[in-house]
């Protein structure tokens, strides 16, 4: 093999091995992908049925554009997260979740108390005043206790016995910490500051507190007692806190005390003979 020969043929394995070379390179090389992110709205934390959405609930977050699905919410300019979705949820939302239209009760359509109630409560109405609903001020989303006041009818024997306790009225706290779903027909508080007094206040109670409620309502006068934000102390240990007409009465207790002592007027023994009538004074 002369010299020539030679040269053409490493020259023709140098080209195949720069085509293999290059044909390589081009099959390794990726196409080119938009990486583009938008902004959808995301929960901040989990929240459960019922629950109205208020700011720092939700946020804006980076979202492939390729991964977009119908009804995520796109943020538009500088728009803030807590104008871009609100009301009131009707089912649970949980951690990170992309928020949608779909996860708000409509606002002109379903029971809104009924989606609101937790697992296993009920909701009672009652029937108020200005007086029995702190002039107004309760709204939906506060919590109460439930007073019942009413008139204790004794028979005689009985009225020894509890003397030194009660006359004739009673106060009671029947349940603690209820919480108000609405006033009225209305199940959001108002974001205005006038006050409304309703005539009707819903409850959410478990089914032992709706028959308390619904036997306590024909007894006597109930009223609501609002609680502090925050507070949730149950004074209750299974027998209602009560207080009567003794208890807070100083004229009454001081009756008491003289009849208990013969402070009051002289006892007396009448005795009835053929001569007439004779009254005899027990001295003690």
């Amino acid at each position: 093999m002369n010299k020539n020969t030679l040269i053409v043929l490493a020259g023709g394995f140098i080209m195949a091995i720069l085509v293999a070379l290059i044909v390589s390179s081009s099959l390794k090389k990726e196409p080119e992908v938009s990486d583009a992110k938008l902004e959808v709205l995301v929960a901040t934390k989990k929240m459960e049925i019922g629950y109205t959405l208020k700011k720092g609930d939700t946020k804006w977050q980076e979202w492939p554009e390729s991964n977009l699905f119908e009804g995520l919410i796109q943020r538009e300019k500088k728009q803030k997260a807590e104008k871009a979705l609100e009301g009131r949820l009707r089912r649970v939302v949980h951690m990170g979740e992309p928020m949608m239209e779909s996860v708000l009760l409509s606002k002109t359509k379903g029971n809104i108390v009924a989606s609101s109630l937790k697992k296993g409560k009920r909701a009672v109405a009652l029937k108020v005043s200005a007086a029995s609903m702190v002039g107004g001020f309760i709204n939906p989303g506060d919590f109460v206790d439930v007073i019942l006041t009413h008139k204790i009818k004794m028979a005689g024997s009985d009225k020894a016995v509890v003397k030194d306790t009660i006359k004739q009225y009673a106060t009671e706290t029947i349940l603690e910490n209820v919480r108000v779903l609405a006033i009225d027909q209305r199940a959001v508080a108002s974001d205005t500051d006038k006050i409304k007094v309703g005539r009707t206040v819903t409850l959410e109670v478990d089914a032992s507190g709706a028959e308390e409620l619904a036997l306590v309502s024909q007894m006597g006068k109930l009223s609501l007692s609002l609680r502090g934000i925050g507070d949730n102390q149950i004074v209750n240990d299974g027998t209602h806190t009560s207080t009567t007409d003794v208890k807070v009465s100083g004229i009454l207790q001081e009756i008491i005390k003289r009849s208990e002592t013969g402070g009051g007027k002289p006892k007396e023994i009448r005795i009835y003979s053929d001569q007439g009538v004779q009254s005899i004074e027990v001295k003690k």
